[in-house]
């Protein structure tokens, strides 16, 4: 599956499956019954021994996935605005920052966290468990998210 670019996982339990642990994109072992040497190779542990705990746990990681990009995406251009105002407030010589430190705060601990803080705790959008998988490295910022990131900054 590795060789045609698929995301492959592999579960196990013994020292026999350490190394296709470790050379599959996701490793899980067993928690109560596999061996120290699974789960040192493993990237997951299973601590029930259940199988249907992967399923969740790929469900919770897509949504954190998606929250955390919605939080930057939402987060990042009011930051980048606020910083970009008062660098060309300083850059045009104005004798007082066009923000002052209470505005900065203000939309910093009210604004931003509360609202990211919505964002963050969004639940999964639907269908969410039949898109394939993320492709291994994927950026979290990537080219699209960067471009929508910079409109947004430029727009505020």
């Amino acid at each position: 599956l590795q060789a045609e670019g698929q995301v492959s996982s592999m579960t196990g339990d013994g020292v026999n499956d350490a190394p296709a642990l470790k050379a599959a994109d996701m490793g899980v072992a067993m928690g109560k019954e596999g061996t120290d040497v699974a789960r040192e190779a493993a990237e997951m542990i299973l601590a029930d021994d259940n199988f249907a705990t992967i399923v969740t746990a790929v469900r919770e990681g897509r949504v954190v996935w998606d929250n955390l990009r919605k939080v930057l995406l939402f987060n990042t251009p009011v930051n980048n605005a606020q910083g970009l105002t008062v660098l060309f407030g300083m850059i045009f010589g104005l004798p007082d920052s066009p923000l002052t430190a209470i505005q900065i705060l203000y939309c910093n601990l009210i604004c931003a966290v509360t609202l990211g803080f919505v964002l963050a705790v969004e639940p999964a959008e639907d269908g969410i468990m039949k898109n394939p998988p993320r492709k291994v490295g994927k950026r979290l910022i990537g080219r699209y998210l960067l471009l929508r990131i910079t409109i947004a900054t430029v727009i505020l």
